[in-house]
């Protein structure tokens, strides 16, 4: 059991200057150090001067640049492949082997991959674009084509001549139109109504003489008529459509050659481009972090933190690369609020961390909580749950997500443990409490005691809907809660006891520890009358209250009354256990309710036929749209609707099309239920840890620990030369 985050060495490495790239490599590859400011040491800041900005980075820049423009393209290209696929059976990545390189031979390499398909990649990029663009301005010129294509008129007249200008517009109401073409001497025009049913829009065929062509598109333009840019078009509107169309499915088709082009030098490519830019990246943060440094004359002086399990690593690393010519120094924290917090739990505790980092990192000198957090969150959940099927539910979740995604993404991976704890806790309480998609006692239409198990829901030992099932799982809640928070008050005792600050154990520990046993006694004995206590208990119970009391107005003065209520407030929050479990077990039962009814009805003719219909329905949709998934399920019912005819005549049972539906209902119901609840579950399951319990002794606000690390997804160093990928 880790009480405090991973112990933590204050580093600070001198170097002479020759050897300082050799140790930011050696740190960068091994990851156990977090590099620092030198600022941040005032003694050693007074001793150096700051070291400026690496030439090199701008040149590291431009590059990044360039790389990152051919990765967007490769981005931005559809993929076929399907996202629900992609979740459960990831394609595992395969790293490029690479050899260490320095950035005048990593340049180069750039150099010449730009060379080879870079060029290639931003030229097709760019005809794409441009067709992209022309596509756009033609769909919008088919609009207006469209809209039009009714007139018999010749669009090589619309323009201007050496006597007339002549427009072609749209206006949604040609009143102001009328009235203002009247100012000008010599004018003709024609408004045809559009033909498209959902177009409220008029069409404007207006000529003037060229004399008076300002004015003429002057009112136009306070008219509201939109001119069409039919320039360059010939013959009738229909002609035109005609031939606009066949010219967009040519740019359309070009489009598909240039994107198959693309695809195929993507999956050519984009690992190389990839691993290009990690190898760039790794190198620009090596050269950033030279910024943290500090110079003397002939040295180089860095700081960091560095866990202590790994502090002779680090000399041992540091001396070896320099051969000596390096001094490191570790020293212990001297301020923690500076120290970053690095958390240290077993293996199967780790996955659970993310929960605590879902509210706040602890501080260096807190204790960390995930190690109560974890076992606490896994319990309550469930009993909050507690069905067994669900819990399977919950397993077979969590196993697809660990064979699938969690594979490649560490963070779907601790998530999917935390559903295997909440799952197996599930299915643990959910035995305990006789919950098999529906509550034990619901002999009816729990599902083993339709088919003769009756003996799987023998093994509840307490049932949550029946007899005193609420009222014991109320106690339980409620005294888990006592027990809980009062787990949060000896974690605050021991953070206390190790700082030595004894007068805040008198006032926050043991003025509760004393209050409430106090308290219970004279309320449960002589205010409710529950039990029976000797004089002298109760002289020892006024006496623990009284010093409780005390305790407290000393610590909170006036607001006492509010840490009460507060603490009663926080103790009866945890019947939400409670209520979650009756939420559960009462919809669950809900659901078999409702399936047994439906399951129980009879077949008739015009329900049968309605059966038909919607199949049919479907199924030609389907067809239609080239669906799958719609001509299967047209399939279904077609089959289910046959079969309702079947049983209409007699030869079959008249219920059997509706033990299908109570089937559907049943499986729907309990599955919305069950991502409900478990939802429910997950939230208030959480609210007790952050809100009850954090309240008592956590704060949390720590920097969390991000060592100087070479993060490596698409490359891995090889040293064996014939194994790299030039």
């Amino acid at each position: 059991m880790v009480l405090f985050p991973e112990r933590m060495k204050d580093l600070t490495v001198m170097v002479y200057e020759d050897h300082v790239e050799d140790v930011i490599e050696v740190l960068h590859e091994r990851g156990v150090t977090e590099i620092s400011d030198i600022d941040r040491d005032a003694e050693v800041k007074e001793l150096v001067e700051p070291v400026g900005i690496s030439e090199s980075l701008g040149e590291l820049t431009d590059y990044d640049i360039k790389l990152s423009s051919i990765l967007d393209i490769f981005e931005r290209l559809e993929t076929e492949k399907s996202v629900v696929k992609e979740f459960i059976f990831p394609e595992e990545k395969k790293k490029v082997k690479r050899r260490k390189k320095d950035l005048e031979f990593l340049t180069e390499e750039i150099d010449r991959k730009l060379e080879k398909s870079g060029e290639k990649i931003l030229k097709l990029d760019e005809r794409l674009t441009d067709i992209d663009k022309k596509v756009d301005e033609l769909e919008q010129l088919r609009k207006d084509l469209e809209l039009i294509s009714f007139l018999d008129l010749d669009l090589s007249h619309i323009g201007e001549s050496n006597f007339t200008v002549t427009r072609l517009g749209v206006t949604e109401d040609p009143t102001l139109f009328r009235e203002r073409i009247k100012e000008i001497d010599a004018y003709f025009y024609e408004i045809e109504k559009a033909r498209r049913e959902e177009e409220d829009k008029y069409i404007v065929v207006a000529s003037g003489s060229i004399q008076d062509r300002a004015e003429f598109e002057s009112i136009l333009r306070q008219s509201d008529v939109r001119p069409l840019s039919l320039e360059g078009l010939e013959g009738t509107p229909q002609k035109a459509l005609k031939n606009l169309s066949s010219k967009i499915e040519s740019l359309k088709s070009s489009r598909e050659d240039i994107l198959k082009k693309l695809k195929a030098l993507k999956n050519e490519e984009e690992k190389e481009y990839r691993a290009l830019k990690e190898e760039l990246d790794i190198l620009r943060e090596k050269k950033e972090v030279i910024q943290n440094f500090g110079n003397t004359e002939s040295t180089t002086v860095l700081k960091g933190w560095t866990p202590k399990d790994e502090v002779e690593k680090v000399r041992e690393l540091v001396e070896r690369i320099t051969e000596g010519h390096a001094e490191v120094i570790a020293k212990d924290p001297e301020d923690p609020d500076e120290v970053p917090c690095k958390l240290n739990n077993p293996n199967f505790i780790e996955p659970y961390e993310m929960l605590t980092h879902m509210f706040a990192p602890p501080r260096y000198d807190e204790i960390d909580p995930t190690f109560i957090l974890a076992p606490a969150f896994v319990i309550f959940f469930g009993i909050m749950l507690g069905d067994a099927i669900y819990g399977i539910l919950i397993i077979l979740t969590s196993v697809i997500l660990l064979r699938g995604i969690g594979k490649i993404e560490k963070g779907i991976r601790n998530f999917s443990y935390v559903l295997l704890g909440t799952g197996l806790s599930t299915f643990i309480f959910g035995i305990l409490q006789g919950g098999y998609l529906g509550p034990a006692q619901d002999t009816h239409t729990n599902l083993f005691g339709r088919i003769g198990l009756d003996f799987i829901n023998d093994m509840a030992v307490l049932e949550t809907l029946e007899g005193e099932g609420p009222l014991v799982l109320l106690i339980i809640s409620l005294l888990i809660g006592l027990f809980y928070l009062n787990t949060g008050f000896l974690l605050q005792f021991i953070k206390y006891f190790k700082d030595k600050n004894y007068r805040a154990i008198l006032k926050d520990n043991v003025s509760w520890w004393t209050l409430q046993p106090g308290g219970f006694i004279l309320i449960s004995g002589q205010l409710f009358g529950w039990w029976d206590f000797s004089s002298e208990t109760y002289m020892i119970a006024w006496g623990l209250t009284g010093v409780g009391l005390l305790l407290m107005v000393l610590r909170a003065k006036g607001l006492s009354f509010f840490e009460l209520t507060g603490f009663l407030g926080d103790f009866l929050s945890f019947s939400r256990i409670l209520a979650l479990g009756l939420a559960t077990s009462g919809i669950a039962l809900t659901v078999n309710v409702l399936a047994d009814l439906v399951a129980g009805a009879s077949i008739n003719l015009p329900i049968a036929i309605v059966i038909l219909l919607v199949g049919g329905i479907l199924s030609g949709k389907g067809i239609k749209d080239f669906s799958r998934l719609e001509i299967t399920i047209g399939l279904l019912v077609v089959v289910l609707g046959v079969v309702s005819f079947v049983a209409y005549t007699g030869v079959i049972d008249p219920r059997t099309p509706f033990y299908f539906f109570g089937f559907v209902v049943a499986v729907i119901g309990h599955l919305g239920n069950a991502v409900l609840q478990a939802l429910g579950a997950f939230v208030h399951s959480l609210r007790l840890q952050y809100v009850e319990f954090f309240g008592t002794f956590y704060e949390g606000g720590g920097a969390e620990y991000t060592p100087f690390e070479a993060e490596r997804e698409f490359t891995e160093l090889s040293r064996n030369k014939k194994e790299v990928k030039r």
